[in-house]
């Protein structure tokens, strides 16, 4: 195996080291876009040094509590341990890896609240990298993490990354205090400081074009698991959504919806051939198939001789061209999210999409060259009754009928997770102690119902599990600062779902009641 464009400089030629970490294993790492962008857009500055850190494989909680060495947490490129970065920036896509994230500063031995760091910055005991934090998490809500970060990045990174790398050199070169820095740094759009609770507003690029695409990304070869996503040339054609499902944090975090030009998403697949071998173009954004050339986009690939990767399209996109568009891309499996077989919810949802026209158009693609169809569904959502998860079963029936292959239909049902800032950002009820029971059965039922339907794929390995974790990402989801002390507390007590009821005691701290608080229109957070 060997890599291809990894940026590797010299680190007595540079003035500020910037460790960027997905917390996670290296396989979903890579997957992001974000990583990419990001490693390309620090490292075109010649001083400025991105490296890449990433969460190592099979950890235990706490980080206190794990044995392995310090170094299986130095950067890919020059071997650095985080705590000797200038800044530690994370790209926070999940809730879920929050616990990640703590084990992280914890094995570098960084302190975990942001207040010990900052007194230590003042008194110049010991000097620590500053921790910053992005993504669509942060933009969200970053409450939850407030106590542990320096720094946000609430919206579009790309206006505000550069002001404030120039204003920590002046900082770093003892031109300005560390508290003068946090002052002036919340003067710039989108950057939050929880130190200074300031006030912020959504940075937003306004034109696509404007962000950079690596020209040269991070390619993998050879016969390795973790080259899944690394043999490929990502390119991000949109950003937002313009249909606005309610619970969907794209159509709401990340609006407008801009599409990048033709001229510049061609020009660039241009320039990526140049620099790179690589098989595979991944089309990267939230609605891809609604820019209003991505069929033009799809052919260009095609005749560029390379595969074509595109995430969830829409269904009212697939049409009879743009399926013989996709099958020329060699595409093998689709993805489309129906949410339910209840016409009346996912009307209510914002997705305006009749049974009858899912069934048409599965039918057309069990009769393409396109064999695998993913669907997704969602369980939990507002004004869901039994008679909405029956129509569920009957729908997924239908399909199943369809005469797809065995196991080609792979089917995911995932509970709603309300998010903060969303329409639905309400929508608890699933979570409470009384609706659990009825939760769980939902779950049951469908699987009892659906399991002997050959060509479907659906299996629950653990569904307790299932439940637990959504209920912790919705209270990270709508969580304020007093639940970053809940978090921090289950993290040190092993981080699972024992601990965090023996933190909620230790603490004398009900979720129940805080879930009902935020049914009674309690919101932590809101950005303008």
């Amino acid at each position: 195996m060997y890599n291809e464009n990894i940026i590797v400089k010299d680190w007595r030629n540079v003035d500020l080291s910037f460790g960027l970490i997905y917390p996670n294993v290296y396989k979903i790492a890579m997957s992001s876009y974000s990583i990419r962008l990001l490693y390309f857009m620090i490292n075109s500055h010649e001083n400025y040094v991105c490296e890449r850190i990433f969460l190592p494989e099979r950890i235990k909680f706490p980080a206190s509590q794990d044995t392995t060495s310090e170094d299986r947490l130095r950067s890919i490129e020059n071997k650095i341990l985080p705590n000797q970065f200038d800044i530690l920036g994370f790209s926070i896509q999940f809730e879920n890896d929050f616990k990640n994230i703590l084990w992280i500063l914890e094995k570098a031995g960084i302190p975990l609240n942001y207040k010990e760091r900052k007194e230590s910055f003042i008194q110049k005991k010991g000097i620590f990298p500053l921790i910053v934090g992005g993504g669509p998490v942060v933009t969200s809500n970053p409450m939850p993490l407030s106590k542990i970060f320096d720094l946000f990045f609430i919206g579009d990174s790309e206006p505000n990354l550069d002001l404030v790398f120039k204003l920590f050199l002046k900082y770093k070169s003892k031109k300005i205090t560390f508290l003068k820095f946090l002052k002036l740094a919340t003067s710039i759009e989108g950057i939050y400081v929880p130190s200074r609770s300031n006030k912020v507003k959504r940075a937003v690029l306004k034109n696509l074009d404007e962000s950079s695409i690596p020209n040269y990304q991070l390619i993998t070869k050879g016969s390795s698991e973790n080259a899944i996503f690394e043999d490929r040339f990502f390119i991000e054609i949109n950003r937002g959504c313009p249909f606005q499902c309610k619970f969907c944090i794209s159509s709401f975090h990340n609006s407008p919806f801009r599409n990048r030009s033709f001229e510049n998403i061609t020009n660039a697949i241009e320039e990526g051939i140049r620099y790179s071998d690589f098989n595979t173009i991944s089309l990267i954004g939230s609605c891809v198939s609604g820019h209003p050339k991505f069929s033009e986009i799809c052919e260009f690939i095609i005749n560029k001789g390379k595969r074509l990767s595109i995430p969830s399209i829409r269904i009212e996109h697939l049409t009879s061209e743009v399926i013989q568009i996709l099958e020329k891309g060699n595409i093998k499996t689709i993805t489309v999210a129906p949410e339910t077989g209840s016409e009346k919810l996912r009307y209510e949802l914002g997705k305006k999409i009749s049974n009858n026209k899912i069934i048409l158009l599965l039918k057309e693609l069990k009769d393409s060259k396109i064999k695998n169809v993913k669907l997704y569904f969602l369980i939990g959502l507002p004004n869901e009754t039994e008679h909405e998860i029956d129509e569920t079963i009957e729908f997924l029936k239908v399909l199943g009928n369809i005469n797809f292959n065995r196991a080609s239909l792979r089917v995911s049902v995932n509970p709603l997770v309300p998010k903060l800032n969303t329409p639905y950002e309400k929508e608890i009820n699933s979570f409470l102690k009384k609706n659990i029971k009825t939760f769980k059965l939902k779950y049951q039922k469908l699987e009892q119902e659906l399991k002997n339907i050959s060509t479907i794929k659906l299996k629950f390995l653990n569904l307790k599990n299932i439940i637990n974790n959504a209920k912790l990402q919705a209270l990270i989801s709508l969580g304020d600062e007093n639940i970053c002390d809940l978090l921090i507390n289950y993290y040190l007590n092993g981080a699972n779902f024992g601990s965090l009821r023996r933190t909620q005691k230790e603490l004398n701290f009900s979720i129940e009641d805080y879930f009902l608080k935020i049914k009674g229109c309690y919101t932590p957070w809101k950005f303008n």
